[in-house]
């Protein structure tokens, strides 16, 4: 224990030396003489969210060198103090003295606090002043609103319930309030057989009592039901921009600044029927042989962007202080961005985001609502299942786009999908080159998979959702079709593109390189005249296709490629140290997520 402790002080320090500044998950203090008033600080920002490791007795100004005059146990002990005495709640957490470079550093890994009981704040102060948050590699103190937000996780919020007191009855649609009447009247509990209009609007929270016993539409009432809901909530809506550049302000040559500006009101459902539309026009669209006929692709799946549009509805923050803000969709040309106002609610952490099924409802009557009234389609906006980012994630997955990524402050939650993928437009349209040949989605994960990295094996398809069974089948199917050639046995078989593809589609499987040799398994194939293993082994390359599909943990990846958690942990401590991987915490962190570093990235 106390060499893996080492160890990992060891990467740490090399790490922040090698970016030359702390970073979001690691702040380094000289402390030489004593422990630095703003440590309190730094806690406090660690436990708001996601996590952090207090590296003391190294000066920054001497590239995070050990620091002259520290004294290791004095300020350990007053570390101690500090979380046992000056954090409310108090910072229960093991404080280690770890000998480095011929001195000694005090280490702390300050663990995430469970959401319900945050903000973690310095107890003299109070939660409103002394609550601070992590933001790149300093701490910012939280605003009033943020607090407030996070406190609100301690109860269960009622926004979506209060009376819109300038409204009647009459403000919402005759025709919504009718499906939805008959939607709940054919439903299988009798809560609403024999009710009236009103009485049947009051049971659903559509509608409630004010003060002086008149019956009025609630909040969720009128967003779900109403003739023009932003007549009383004017920002209440969706903006949709398509961007010319990389970043908000980029101008186009002819200097427009934007492709596409819309605002898209009315109620939930119509809402989401105006930024479906507007992404529509914006996206390229590529056509893929599936079965007998011909599908569009768009840069993103529409149900991605429908669900995500539909999740920052349904889960913003609709208090006072929150109705000023809109859901914000931004189509940047790399990426599709989704920024909805209010942090996530109850015990529902970031990491947890996509990876498992996690349902905490801020707006729990605006999501009874949504689970009856009809979208577009005629189906439910939501099914009110908790399973709409694992959706996401599938989704993704099979049209070999990676996942999405996620910043979550007390004050939003921003989704951002990146555009690069396997399938991208003109990689179907490579395909579509190949073969008149009818392919099915795993093929065209194969055949991009072989095209980006110059081969793909069972496992590499694995790692994309694809299981076992059917990757085995798509790749036999590839190889029949003269599209692939089989390298190695059985067990270790890999698959490049073939040379000369039927009807003498151009493409030169020959010519490329291939990184990917026999699969990270303890025995080697022992076949005389068996390939020579070239470039990277396939099983490290489908631990990094792992990880590009979403699999960021341990766990997950040893669960999506069906190894066991010994070959993962070896196979992911090679990336390691090949610095194909990096990672946001230490080993035995239980925030441990892993992330691919591509050539040229600084992500640390």
């Amino acid at each position: 224990m106390a060499d893996e402790l080492r160890d990992t002080v060891a990467t740490l320090v090399a790490r922040v030396r090698r970016l030359g500044t702390d970073t979001a998950r690691i702040e380094v203090k000289a402390a030489a003489g004593g422990l630095p008033k703003s440590t309190g600080e730094t806690l406090s920002a660690f436990q708001n969210t996601s996590g952090g490791v207090v590296l003391l007795g190294l000066a920054e100004s001497e590239g995070f060198r050990p620091a002259e005059g520290f004294n290791a146990s004095a300020v350990r002990d007053a570390l101690a103090g500090l979380c046992a005495d000056a954090m409310e709640p108090p910072l229960r957490a093991e404080i280690d003295i770890v000998p480095f470079e011929g001195r000694e550093v005090v280490v702390l890994e300050v663990p995430p606090l469970d959401p319900v009981m945050q903000p973690s704040h310095i107890r003299t102060k109070g939660a409103y002043a002394g609550s601070f948050f992590r933001s790149g590699d300093g701490d910012r103190r939280l605003t009033h609103y943020e607090v407030t937000q996070l406190l609100s996780n301690r109860s269960q919020p009622l926004h979506d319930t209060e009376v819109v007191p300038t409204a009647t009855l009459d403000d919402l649609s005759d025709t919504a309030v009718d499906v939805l009447g008959s939607r709940l009247a054919t439903s299988s509990s009798r809560a609403f057989s024999g009710l009236t209009r009103e009485q049947m609007l009051i049971r659903a929270g559509a509608a409630t009592r004010d003060h002086d016993g008149t019956v009025r539409p609630t909040v969720a009432g009128v967003l779900c039901l109403g003739e023009y809901p932003q007549q009383f909530f004017p920002q209440l809506l969706v903006s949709f921009v398509a961007l010319p550049g990389s970043t908000l302000g980029d101008t186009a040559p002819d200097g427009t600044r934007f492709l596409d500006n819309a605002v898209c009101d009315g109620t939930i459902p119509q809402m989401l029927e105006g930024v479906l539309a507007a992404c529509r026009r914006n996206m390229r669209t590529a056509a893929v042989i599936r079965g007998s006929g011909r599908e569009d692709r768009h840069d993103y799946p529409v149900e991605v962007i429908r669900e995500l549009v539909v999740n920052a509805l349904l889960h913003r923050d609709y208090s006072a202080g929150a109705r000023g803000t809109q859901v914000q969709v931004e189509l940047f040309p790399d990426r599709l961005v989704v920024k909805s106002p209010g942090g996530l609610f109850g015990n529902v952490v970031p990491s947890q985001l996509g990876v498992e099924e996690v349902s905490s409802t801020r707006n729990a009557t605006l999501a009874r609502l949504l689970a009856d009234v009809p979208g577009a389609d005629g189906l439910p906006v939501s099914e009110n299942r908790g399973s709409g980012l694992s959706f996401v994630m599938a989704r993704l997955r099979r049209a070999g786009m990676s996942p999405p990524s996620f910043d979550v402050t007390p004050a939003h939650v921003h989704v951002t999908v990146p555009q690069q993928a396997l399938l991208e437009p003109d990689t179907v349209a490579w395909i579509g080159s190949l073969t008149d040949a009818h392919l099915t989605d795993e093929q065209h994960i194969a055949l991009a998979l072989m095209r980006t990295t110059g081969t793909v094996s069972n496992e590499m398809l694995r790692a994309w959702g694809v299981g076992s069974h059917d990757a085995t089948a798509a790749l036999r199917g590839l190889v029949d079709k003269g599209l692939a050639v089989k390298l190695g046995g059985r067990r270790y078989a890999t698959y490049e593109l073939a040379a000369t593809p039927p009807d003498g589609a151009g493409f030169h499987g020959a010519d490329q390189l291939s990184i990917v040799g026999v699969e990270d398994d303890d025995a080697k194939d022992p076949r005389p005249g068996a390939p020579v293993p070239r470039g990277r082994d396939a099983g490290l390359e489908a631990v990094i296709q792992a990880v590009r599909a979403g699999a960021d943990s341990t766990r997950t990846i040893t669960e999506t490629l069906g190894v066991s958690v010994a070959t993962t942990t070896r196979r992911v401590n090679a990336l390691l140290t090949e610095g194909r991987l990096g990672q946001t915490a230490g080993p035995h962190s239980r925030s441990r997520r892993f992330f691919v570093i591509d050539p040229g990235s600084d992500r640390y």
